[in-house]
């Protein structure tokens, strides 16, 4: 007996297997004398490697390539299939020219076979009577002896055509199906006068209606089912307007009583739905279109390819246009990612499972395949209907739930009885609560800005939002975050789904690990997470912003939190690897992933949890023992604040030419005063104070030089108090100035406009901040990354969008102070030094946003441990770039205008410690794309 499992090994249990009915396969068909099977064929100049190919044992080419999954979920993914795929691409020049380029995916149980040809989607490769299917593992003994002895029969099938180079047979009929869809649904939608969002719903709603009754009747009638009885022929081409809809609407309620409600029950609008109410002769003719298309080429289509997820993946492709979806915050789950979170979630058969925004139902999907798998597992094999009757899922959009229901009701469509139901509830999760009912909750919620232009949350959005989450008991922490992203508000209501020791697996933007508003939500989930897992941003390329997985459980948490950094995409292959991981509860860190424990009394919500899944080489360069805290060289480190009490017009002016003198604006104005047209009070500054507006540094808008000259802290001009306030005075100026007259005036009438309080609180916060700043580090960036050095020996007045370094301390005795503070801005300028600027900024909406504790984290190198020459080789690269004073951004990979800065810093690095690079070069563009990553992510 052969024995194997879904959980077997991939590498160890499937592939001898395959290998073996391969070979038996090529001796059977008498092809093992030209041809053999290679296993784990090395590509020339490719890093990837296919499980099997056949070669040709004379020209030394490929002619066959065959790659082994674990599950029929994996064989049917449309990642799997288009990684086979590459590796015919990859083959390239060393494929057998003569040959045709087949390729399959197996599990051994299920086989999906494809021939390649240039210029057309997967879909279009797809061969003619696929999926093959073979018996299935037994679910008691795990034997599967049938299951090999039918795969290497498909393998003496398949190889005769192609060694005798027999033509690709493709599957045209859904194209042709699947097209005449997608002209009727534009055609119809065309006719309407409804908003676009609704006749988008309404048209793919009654079209869909129709597809799936068609699929449905060609699948039981070809397999001889007993339910083929439900399905009558479709309406006549000839019928009137009155019969159509009456026989139509007949077919439909027959279904019913089979099952199959969510999918052909009318569309919930009574008053807007296009079939029977509102039917007219202008819809009738695309109805008819439709229905002809079926008659014609619906029944071969069936025959050739049963498969509900190839025509599930043929339909969303064409009707979907993935930067729609987006713009409105809504990101299908791919396959891979789906069954990730089911596993992580679902532990027992009997888990009671909801998806409360469930889209096109791919995470309940793989909810009843986990649930099967577990029960199967435990030799308590479970049917259709029990399996459906533990998920659960709730979505707004109707054609969206129909797609989620029908993709439910297909996983076994030959035990659908008229005790079957998929429980798709069409309506919004916020009117939808139900408390303590579930045992894990999957969610890919929507992420949508507070601001998004194209579907801004309302007042009236937030409202019924926050009425849900109070109503269930819960602390409403949106409430705490000034820009929370849609996804705040769907993570604090799902809480109250999970009973005890229930689990909730969510994808979230990697960005509320370290933006700002993300405070708010580490706070919510801060007692309650049990893992955050990071993946290769590009690994689920539906989504275009970084996500993580959060696993949260109710009840019973662990003493430790599980950061987990995958860098191998082949670990998520297999999702029992990443329980394998988190299982192993130590810190571990291996070139396939990075495991950190935090224990959870030590998780801080204010601070960044994005260092927590750092990059080991990040790790291993902030340990490196030249590395120093910032304030070990810098005895004053600060942020500006000339005017953080308010009156910026006025420490800032404007100058009037024609005046000729500065002037300011008094208090901000109320939106009544505003409304009532009031304008905000000209505070004059005479015109004998003009030498007191001197240097200043109020913005980085400008564009300056990054060492600093004259004419740049010139650009923002400021208005230098000569003392601190006295309030002892009634207008705040001290005695010994209260004869200077146009100061006597100016402080006046400031009084008079702002009160003696907050006048003098204003002049002293300026005071404070007239200084003589050495190295000024702007606050908050989007798109410029500047660090400056200022020569000069001028005090100058400084805002709060800065931070500055003075006090140079522990200097290196062989090089000036100029010298040394040019070399430390530098490096907070190179890639090493931006890199932390992105990892321990805030991050919000895309700006990068500094505060004063998040400075104290930076390393900086040790002064004293590099030579003059280390020194001044890069104080010349980067006095090269003030020269040039080019615009970086950071996302300019390794095409950077600092590359000079980035390789002399490279170097001095690489010759104490080479971090496992091989040269200082393979060390710069490391660093260099890390931070075109991190800034790439950051404004997603």
């Amino acid at each position: 007996m052969i024995n194997l499992w879904y959980n077997s090994d991939e590498v160890a249990d499937f592939h001898p297997l395959v290998e073996k009915a391969l070979n038996d396969a090529l001796v059977n068909v008498g092809y093992n004398n030209i041809a053999e099977v290679i296993h784990h064929p090395a590509i020339p100049n490719s890093t990837i490697i296919p499980d099997f190919a056949i070669k040709l044992k004379g020209s030394q080419r490929y002619v066959f390539i065959v790659e082994v999954k674990r599950t029929q979920r994996d064989v049917e993914s449309q990642r799997y299939q288009n990684q086979s795929r590459s590796y015919v691409t990859e083959f390239g020049p060393h494929w057998e020219p003569s040959y045709h380029k087949y390729f399959c995916v197996t599990n051994i149980e299920r086989l999906v076979l494809f021939a390649d040809r240039n210029g057309v989607p997967l879909t279009s490769c797809l061969l003619k009577g696929n999926p093959r299917q073979h018996s299935l593992f037994n679910p008691v003994n795990h034997d599967a002896t049938a299951s090999v002895a039918e795969l290497q029969a498909t393998f003496e099938n398949i190889l005769p055509k192609i060694f005798n180079r027999v033509p690709p047979d493709w599957d045209n009929n859904w194209q042709l199906v699947i097209e005449s869809f997608h002209n009727n649904y534009v055609a119809l939608n065309n006719l309407l006068g409804y908003p676009e969002a609704v006749k988008k719903e309404l048209t793919l709603y009654e079209l869909f209606r129709l597809l799936a009754y068609a699929y449905l009747k060609d699948y039981y009638t070809q397999t001889a089912n007993p339910n083929a009885a439900y399905f009558h022929n479709y309406p006549p081409n000839n019928a009137t307007l009155p019969q159509f809809t009456n026989n139509l609407s007949n077919n439909y309620n027959r279904i019913i009583q089979l099952d199959f409600q969510q999918i052909f029950t009318d569309h919930p609008n009574q008053g807007q739905r296009l079939f029977p109410n509102n039917f007219t002769a202008n819809y009738l003719q695309y109805f008819r279109d439709l229905i002809q298309c079926f008659i014609q080429h619906n029944a071969n289509a069936v025959a050739n390819n049963p498969s509900p997820s190839y025509i599930f993946n043929l339909l969303t492709s064409k009707i979907y246009i993935r930067e729609e979806l987006h713009s409105k915050g809504k990101v299908m789950s791919d396959a891979e990612l789906s069954n990730l979170l089911a596993t992580l979630c679902i532990d027992s058969p009997n888990a009671k499972v909801l998806d409360p925004g469930c889209g096109d139902g791919a995470l309940l999907d793989a909810a009843y395949d986990q649930i099967s798998l577990l029960a199967a597992t435990a030799n308590q094999a479970k049917t259709h209907n029990q399996i459906l009757n533990q998920i659960d899922g709730i979505e707004i959009d109707p054609f969206l739930s129909q797609l989620s229901a029908f993709r439910l009701l297909s996983k076994n469509l030959a035990q659908v009885n008229n005790n079957t139901s998929a429980n798709i509830v069409i309506g919004d999760i916020f009117h939808n609560a139900r408390a303590n009912q579930y045992d894990a909750v999957v969610m890919n919620p929507p992420f949508l800005r507070n601001d998004n232009p194209d579907a801004p949350i309302t007042a009236a959005d937030k409202t019924k939002m926050r009425t849900a989450i109070t109503g269930q008991g819960l602390n409403y922490f949106v409430a705490n975050a000034s820009q929370p992203n849609l996804y705040f508000y769907f993570t604090n209501f799902i809480w109250h789904y999970l009973r005890n020791n229930g689990k909730a697996g969510i994808i979230l933007m990697t960005k509320f690990l370290n933006n700002e508003d993300g405070e708010h939500l580490k706070q919510f989930i801060s007692d309650k997470v049990e893992a955050i897992v990071s993946y290769p941003r590009k690994y689920f390329q539906e989504f275009v912003v970084t996500t993580v997985i959060v696993i949260l459980k109710k009840g019973n948490n662990s003493a430790n939190v599980s950061f987990v950094r995958v860098s191998d995409e082949n670990i998520l292959l297999n999702p029992d690897n990443l329980k394998a991981i988190l299982a192993l509860n130590a810190d571990t860190t291996t070139a396939s992933y990075k495991l950190r424990i935090v224990p959870r009394n030590t998780l801080v919500p204010t601070t960044n949890w994005k260092q927590y899944l750092n990059d080991k080489n990040y790790d291993d360069f902030l340990n490196l023992n030249f590395l120093v805290d910032i304030d070990h060289h810098f005895a004053s480190i600060g942020r500006g604040g000339a005017e953080a009490s308010g009156a910026s017009t006025i420490i800032f002016p404007t100058f009037d030419q024609q005046a000729n003198n500065f002037f300011g604006l008094g208090k901000r104005l109320t939106p009544a005063q505003r409304n009532a047209g009031v304008q905000r009070t000209r505070i004059n500054i005479p015109v004998g104070l003009n030498p007191r507006v001197s240097y200043g540094i109020q913005n980085n808008f400008h564009r300056r030089n990054y060492v600093l000259s004259i004419n740049d802290i010139e650009l923002d001009k400021a208005f230098h108090f000569p003392a601190r306030a006295d309030r002892n005075e009634a207008n705040a100026l001290p005695v010994a100035l209260q004869g200077n007259q146009d100061l006597v005036n100016f402080f006046d009438h400031c009084v008079a406009e702002f009160g003696l309080q907050k006048w003098g609180t204003i002049v002293n916060a300026a005071f404070r901040n007239t200084i003589n700043p050495k190295i000024l580090i702007p606050r908050a960036d989007r798109t410029k990354h500047c660090v400056y050095y200022n020569p000069h020996n001028h005090n100058l007045t400084l805002s709060t969008n800065f931070f500055y370094c003075n006090d140079l301390r522990n200097q290196n005795a062989n090089a000036t102070d100029e010298q040394q503070y040019k070399f430390i801005t530098a490096f907070l300028l190179s890639a090493f030094g931006q890199i932390q600027f992105e990892l321990n900024a805030n991050n919000q909406e895309g700006l990068r946003k500094l505060e004063g504790f998040q400075i104290n984290r930076f390393k900086i190198p040790d002064l004293t441990q590099f030579t003059q020459a280390e020194i001044l080789s890069v104080v010349a690269a980067f006095d090269a770039i003030n020269i040039a004073n080019p615009d970086f951004s950071g996302d300019e990979g390794i095409m950077t205008p600092r590359r000079n800065l980035d390789l002399e810093i490279a170097q001095i690095i690489f010759t104490r410690n080479n971090l496992g690079f091989a040269n200082a070069i393979a060390m710069t563009d490391y660093f260099e794309l890390f931070l075109a990553d991190l800034v790439e992510d950051r404004r997603l």
